[in-house]
């Protein structure tokens, strides 16, 4: 019998071949966008709200798919559209906590946000590196290439490249970290303009617009990070007309994105 993958999945699948019912079935869906595939042993089927999702299976979508995942212990995981995502390990100890949690982002674009299992016990792989988690949001972008970018929205991000031996760190807000060859912090998105920042928003869909999520995956610092803060009304009055002055805030001081980020 195929281990089941413990948590809620959502997804809609294109090609159906169904599985059958399994007594300890522990999945249902959550949110349900077309189009997108799962594929377990060459075997290619559709889910529905309610359906179930195993591990090893290779989950990929099409331009408009989107998966929405709620694992058991509260872990958010979201596939953007044209995305492909293996789901390798999760491990729900005899007390309900998860004791292992290991996914393969190929290709795409992702959110994640770690639930109640042990944060030590968090590994999510790239092509071209790992990323750890110490209580932490974020979102992910990993190119056909494999370079893989992520912004920080919350917690503590680790990431490194393969053979490398040393995490690196994201702390605040908006910082973006890269995946390549060697890892690298490329610094603040807010301070990124023009194409470098026209291609951000290609890349992290859920910071620049979080309506296609369900509520419950939305992260409230996300959109600062591609938009910029509006002006602020200050209540000072003309002492004729009354009208409240509005003050421009200053910009965010312009930072050119390293060469290293868009090649």
């Amino acid at each position: 019998m195929r281990k089941l993958l413990s948590g809620t999945i959502a997804a809609l699948l294109l090609a159906a071949s169904p599985l059958p019912a399994l007594a300890d079935a522990a999945c249902s869906a959550v949110g349900v966008e077309p189009a997108a595939n799962a594929e377990l042993d060459s075997a290619t089927r559709t889910l529905v709200v309610g359906a179930d999702i195993f591990l090893g299976d290779l989950v990929e979508t099409g331009p408009k798919g989107q998966v929405q995942i709620l694992f058991a212990d509260k872990t958010e995981l979201v596939v953007g559209p044209r995305s492909s995502l293996a789901i390798q390990d999760y491990l729900v100890r005899n007390d309900g906590s998860a004791g292992k949690f290991i996914v393969d982002m190929l290709s795409g674009t992702f959110r994640f946000a770690t639930g109640d299992a042990p944060k030590d016990k968090y590994e999510i792989d790239t092509p071209t590196g790992t990323i750890g988690v110490r209580g932490t949001e974020f979102d992910v972008f990993v190119a056909l290439d494999g370079v893989t970018r992520i912004l920080h929205h919350k917690g503590i991000v680790l990431f490194k490249a393969t053979g490398e031996k040393h995490f690196k760190q994201l702390t605040n807000n908006c910082d973006l970290g890269q995946i390549s060859q060697v890892s690298a912090l490329l610094g603040n998105s807010k301070g990124i303009k023009g194409g470098a920042h026209t291609q951000l928003k290609h890349e992290f869909i859920y910071s620049d617009d979080q309506s296609p999520l369900l509520r419950q995956f939305w992260m409230p610092n996300a959109l600062d990070c591609l938009h910029a803060a509006p002006d602020v009304v200050v209540d000072v009055h003309d002492p004729q007309h009354k009208t409240p002055v509005v003050v421009p805030k200053p910009p965010p001081p312009v930072v050119a994105p390293p060469p290293i980020i868009f090649r």
